[in-house]
């Protein structure tokens, strides 16, 4: 349908009948939007980060990695008064799901063209509740989001009760670096393992009360508001391991 090149590689839409697909090199998927229904998450991994929106009251959110922009989408009809940050590398990525992926034009959610490891060292003067991180190559997840120096800077930007939300490669190994600087930056945790493979973590800045179950219920419960049923993806919700 449609193809873009710029100084990090290509940028292909895709069209079949009911759905369009973002792709950095016409193998893998980074996006996918039902074209009757832009709003509706399609891919797992998606549907497992937007059940976080539960976990905390959601005023301000920030997105690292817009892709085909389904996070904002999906967000930004699940509730259009939350304010969003953004934040994408590639301009060219930007201005093709703003084309072609009817991205919410709303004065409430801003597009930012930076790196996302850059622009989470900045100083803010409000906190996010939830920061959505989703960087990714077209064949790799981004090695900022490994990395320690990455992770204390969201939560330096979290509010009291905010949540850091992330799209790993999987699998959680709770003996890595990684694993041992969630636990020294945020009070507490939880992991999904969509079908993919992918992990998504929930890491939390306040500790966290509520009993597995219990938490299952209201992320499943969530899956009504965007139009989709997150049961099997809740069943997979489980506390972090630990391993030391």
């Amino acid at each position: 349908m449609a193809r873009v090149e710029d100084e990090y590689g290509g940028i292909t839409v895709i069209d079949d009948k009911n759905y369009r697909i973002l792709s950095f090199d016409s193998i893998f998927e980074q996006s996918k939007m039902r074209k009757n229904a832009p709003a509706l998450p399609v891919h797992n991994y998606i549907k497992a980060m937007l059940m976080a929106v539960v976990l905390t009251c959601v005023q301000r959110v920030l997105v690292l990695g817009l892709g085909g922009g389904s996070l904002v989408r999906s967000l930004h009809a699940y509730n259009g008064e939350i304010t969003m940050d953004v934040v994408e590398l590639r301009a060219s990525v930007v201005s093709v799901a703003q084309h072609y992926f009817c991205l919410p034009d709303s004065a409430r959610v801003h597009y930012l063209v930076e790196d996302a490891g850059g622009f989470i060292t900045q100083e803010s003067t409000e906190a996010y509740d939830l920061i959505f991180s989703d960087l990714y190559s077209a064949d790799a997840m981004s090695p900022v989001q490994s990395k320690d120096s990455f992770l204390a800077a969201c939560a330096e930007q979290l509010s009291a009760r905010g949540w850091l939300v992330m799209n790993y490669h999987g699998p959680l190994g709770c003996h890595s670096s990684f694993f041992h600087a969630l636990y020294a930056l945020f009070k507490a945790g939880l992991y999904c393992t969509a079908p993919s493979g992918n992990v998504v973590i929930y890491a939390s800045k306040a500790p966290i009360d509520a009993p597995l179950p219990q938490l299952q219920l209201q992320v499943k419960a969530a899956g009504q508001r965007f139009g989709c049923d997150f049961g099997p993806l809740a069943q997979n919700l489980a506390f972090w391991p630990r391993c030391f």
